[in-house]
């Protein structure tokens, strides 16, 4: 098999793609349901805020397939010749886009210059654009949003009680959103670059360039980061029940199953803990893809996160963590303020300033973005229930493996659709298997049948003084031990003050920094949404680290840099050193 049904072709005029931030947004090959519905009407809303803000003219990106992302052998790819033109149209060079997103690596397709790159009156567009926006102090569409999304949300009908044909035309009633919300995200996401691009050659001119990642922390209101919260509430009611803890000491599914019929203490968590999920139940694993389970529809991934923070000590609360980082933002700030030129300092405000609006307020359309894709998971999932109960399926998810031009045509005959589903299941978990390319710069790299299994690959770990490379997140030095985790559902290894070591992080992932000492991840940038948590949380991250997974192993004592951007191996257990 070469290629995939969602598979795109590659662009002529935008001809480079990078798995470097599309392996966080999503990891796993995407559903066909979830790229056809939700993403074939999100990244009109992607062109709606890249056209608006002054990067493309209208009739650079017409067409079905906006140039901006790619789609091959079921992974996302963020199209890397549109991320450089971006920046050129910016002001910026190729080779600080390229260091910025994807960090120095000696295999990223080279720059080709193209005559249409430079472009004066859409530079002088998005300037202008950039200005405005650098002027306001908050973002009012967002928050509009996020209101009427969650008026969605209280509002959502019994979809029990919805025909077949009424869950369909429910899950397409929420594609407006889909591409409003899509498009907020672009147009935060560049006024959110703003910030760090001013004060990090500000600080690096101080010879303090780590001091930028202290200015950009502790910032507040940062959605991304109110699961976590929630999640600490939570933990403390446990920690506060010894009827509580010993339920929690029996594992996260016997507590869900506890929930049902509960009485004392158990009623008041089973209580609080519905109202978190009203709240931030949208929230999971691989959340932009509707195949994916939120905690809404799988709330035992939350519990487990729960018993995972119940450990951690008051002292390490988000509030307290909150209020100690604002402290030395503040008096950071003061330091880098005083002692740049007077004529300088102006620049300087203006740097605080875009961070502290458009960092929150891109975490804001982000979980917007979130909210109502999860509004369309659970219709569709209530769709593949009842294929479940008749006995078609296997999973409610397994419904979208379906295109959403065949949506139709399985509602009038669900059982004739048995043989493409079981066929596209097979195909999908074989997909799972693959590694795909960190770039893709040839057609022939888009030949998934060369692409190499993720069993077959044999790294070495790394032994003993060994410093492994990536991009500073957030900033600080912490030395523990490894504990390598693949899945957040399978997170329950994971213990107080060790070392983080993941693929990849999002949403799902954040509540267990309130556990971790430090965390490493594989890949990321500096804006991810998982490493503005944290530096909201205070704790040391390097990303873009190209193999930490497979390199670092459990029981690893490593020294974590996030101001330097660099893994240190202090020791190796014996075991591994044979």
């Amino acid at each position: 098999m070469k290629s995939w049904i969602t598979d795109w072709q590659r662009s002529e005029r935008l001809p480079h793609y990078t798995r470097a931030n599309a392996g966080e947004t999503l990891p796993e090959p995407a559903s066909p349901l979830g790229w056809s519905l939700v993403w074939g009407r999100g990244l009109h809303g992607w062109r709606n805020g890249f056209v608006g803000f002054g990067i493309y003219r209208e009739e650079e990106v017409t067409g079905p397939r906006p140039p901006f992302v790619g789609m091959f052998g079921g992974y996302f790819y963020l199209n890397l010749s549109h991320m450089r033109l971006f920046g050129i149209r910016m002001g910026q060079t190729a080779d600080q886009i390229d260091t910025a997103f994807v960090g120095q690596r000696s295999d990223t397709p080279v720059y080709v210059a193209h005559p249409e790159d430079q472009d004066g009156e859409l530079t002088a567009k998005a300037g202008a654009t950039v200005q405005r926006m650098l002027g306001q102090t908050n973002f009012p569409e967002a928050n509009a949003d996020r209101e009427r999304l969650r008026r969605v949300r209280r509002e959502r009908p019994d979809l029990a009680q919805l025909s077949d044909a009424e869950l369909v035309a429910h899950a397409r009633s929420l594609l407006d959103d889909v591409e409003i919300t899509f498009q907020r995200h672009v147009e935060s996401s560049l006024p959110a670059s703003v910030g760090p691009a001013i004060l990090g050659p500000l600080c690096a001119s101080l010879d303090r360039p780590g001091a930028m990642l202290d200015l950009i922390a502790g910032l507040g209101d940062v959605d991304s980061a109110s699961p976590s919260t929630g999640l600490w509430t939570l933990s403390r009611q446990v920690v506060a029940s010894a009827e509580l803890t010993a339920l929690f000491e029996q594992g996260p599914a016997a507590v869900e199953r506890a929930l049902e019929g509960a009485s004392g203490d158990v009623k008041a968590f089973r209580d609080s803990f519905e109202e978190f999920l009203a709240a931030s139940g949208d929230r999971g694993p691989n959340e932009w893809d509707i195949h994916a389970l939120s905690w809404e529809a799988s709330p035992v991934q939350a519990l487990a996160l729960v018993d995972r923070i119940r450990h951690s000590p008051d002292a390490d609360s988000p509030a307290e963590r909150h209020r100690r980082l604002t402290e030395r933002r503040t008096e950071i700030a003061a330091e880098i303020r005083a002692a740049l030129p007077e004529d300088v300092q102006p620049m300087f405000d203006a740097g605080m300033h875009a961070s502290q609006v458009w960092i929150p307020a891109r975490e804001r359309t982000k979980a917007n973005c979130v909210s109502v894709i999860n509004e369309i998971r659970m219709a569709v999932r209530e769709l593949g229930r009842r294929g479940v109960e008749a006995g078609l399926l296997a999973a409610p998810e397994d419904v979208m493996m379906l295109l959403d031009t065949e949506l139709d045509d399985y509602v009038a005959d669900p059982a004739g659709f048995g043989p493409v589903i079981a066929q596209r299941l097979v195909e999908y978990a074989g997909l799972r298997e693959l590694e795909p390319p960190f770039f893709i710069a040839a057609d022939a790299q888009t030949e998934i049948d060369t692409w190499p299994r993720r069993s077959d690959e044999d790294i070495a770990a790394a032994v003993e003084s060994d410093v492994l490379t990536g991009v500073g997140g957030s900033q600080g030095t912490y030395t523990g031990r490894v504990r390598v985790v693949s899945d957040p559902a399978s997170c329950e290894a994971l213990e107080p003050g060790e070392v983080l070591v993941a693929p990849i992080t999002d949403a799902a992932w954040t509540p267990l920094f309130l556990v971790a000492g430090a965390a490493v991840v594989d890949v990321g940038a500096l804006n991810s949404h998982a490493v503005v948590v944290c530096r909201e949380l205070g704790i040391p991250a390097v990303i873009s680290v190209e193999g930490g997974t497979q390199r670092l192993r459990d029981g690893m004592v490593i020294t974590v840099d996030g101001t330097k951007g660099t893994v240190t191996v202090d020791s190796v257990p014996a075991a591994l050193a044979i």
